[in-house]
């Protein structure tokens, strides 16, 4: 039952979050699609708030469905193999011309006539975590001998690649971390997990100064990593960095004492994307510190319960499976809150439970109805 409640009480955080931060984007959305003829209604202040409620009731039906799925169909090789390659497949698709949509300089999506559209990386993390779950349970003797840690380097590197193609860096440091807890967990030596997230900051570091010379595809990672370490590198504000800095006004503008819900204006064009990415910042501004500490302290019960009930369940691949879930869950959460507050530089990762995109909100409803699944089986 706490599991149930602290995920209504995300999911109507959330619902709160999108009816006043969204105003400002949807009424400009709405407006542009009536200019191209594409809408023939009026513009409307609500389009991303009606959608987020139609998109919840949807994963909501498909939780469900989840719900009536047996995990141990997870715990079979040849089930997850092939789980395994069909989400690989859905993930390259977007590099198909006519199926991929590039959103921000990047192909996140799939779009394919007359079905809803998709971003494959957020089933891909699901997928990464069943995957990673039923390999490690099965090498458990073997995870810290070598050969075992160069064969999932390799495969994590290659991995890598494609998220590094579309480009996702935000994906790519989530599977990276979860991968790191999940391996720490199954008996991989602390030493190793250190040596790996050693080893993983410098290589980042690496691509960071080689990424243009490299290719002048990967020339963002530069501009990224250089805009958020000296922003005023660029005069006139714009991009990403902006970005960044408008988040940091919304934030600490008001952040003990607040101009109340629904009031302010950095929601009104300043932050981009303030219905998905930078939610957090942009509620920040009009609940301030108290609220915010109410937030985070949900996501912190969500990880505190798990824990602490994580011996009563018997099964090691639900342990391990377990362990990934909501490792998946509280990293990308606070990735998403780190980028707001400028710890890190943007992702474009979503908020869990709270940001704006349908496929978010279906993962992580997935992800909750699967760790109530196994904590009442225990």
């Amino acid at each position: 039952m706490p599991i149930l409640i602290i995920w209504v009480l995300l999911i109507l955080f959330g619902v709160l979050a999108i009816y006043s931060v969204s105003i400002y984007q949807s009424f400009a959305l709405t407006l542009s699609k009536i200019a191209e003829w594409v809408m023939s209604w009026e513009a409307s202040n609500y389009f991303y708030f009606l959608k987020q409620l139609k998109n919840i009731w949807i994963a909501f039906l498909v939780a469900i469905f989840v719900y009536r799925i047996p995990i141990k169909i997870f715990q079979n090789n040849r089930n997850v193999n092939i789980i395994a390659i069909a989400i690989l497949v859905l993930q390259i698709a977007v590099f198909i011309p006519w199926v991929g949509i590039v959103l921000n300089g990047a192909r996140w999506w799939i779009d394919i006539a007359w079905l809803p559209s998709i971003q494959p990386s957020e089933f891909f993390k699901l997928g990464y975590v069943i995957f990673l779950a039923n390999r490690l349970l099965r090498k458990r003797n073997s995870v810290n001998k070598k050969e075992f840690l160069i064969n999932f380097v390799v495969l994590n590197a290659m991995l890598f690649i494609i998220f590094l193609l579309i480009p996702d860096l935000g994906t790519i440091l989530i599977l990276w971390l979860t991968w790191l807890v999940m391996a720490w967990y199954a008996w991989l030596k602390l030493k190793k997990v250190v040596g790996i997230f050693v080893a993983g900051v410098l290589g980042a570091l690496i691509v960071w100064l080689s990424a243009s010379m490299i290719s002048s595809r990967f020339a963002y990672i530069q501009q990224r990593f250089t805009y958020f370490i000296n922003s005023d590198i660029d005069p006139q504000k714009k991009g990403i960095w902006r970005q960044n800095e408008q988040a940091l006004i919304a934030i600490w503008w008001w952040w003990f004492w607040w101009k109340w819900y629904g009031k302010w204006l950095q929601k009104f064009g300043f932050i981009p994307e303030a219905q998905s990415d930078f939610v957090f910042a942009a509620l920040s501004e009009e609940l301030g510190f108290v609220w915010n500490m109410a937030l985070l302290w949900l996501y912190f019960y969500l990880a505190f319960y798990f824990l602490r009930n994580l011996s009563k369940v018997k099964d090691d691949y639900h342990k391990t499976l377990w362990v990934g879930l909501i490792s998946l869950i509280m990293i990308q959460a606070f990735i998403n809150i780190w980028v707001n507050i400028k710890i890190l530089p943007n992702t474009w990762l979503t908020l869990p439970f709270i940001s704006y995109w349908w496929t978010a909100i279906m993962v992580n409803l997935i992800e909750i109805i699967l760790l109530y699944k196994i904590i009442k089986r225990q």
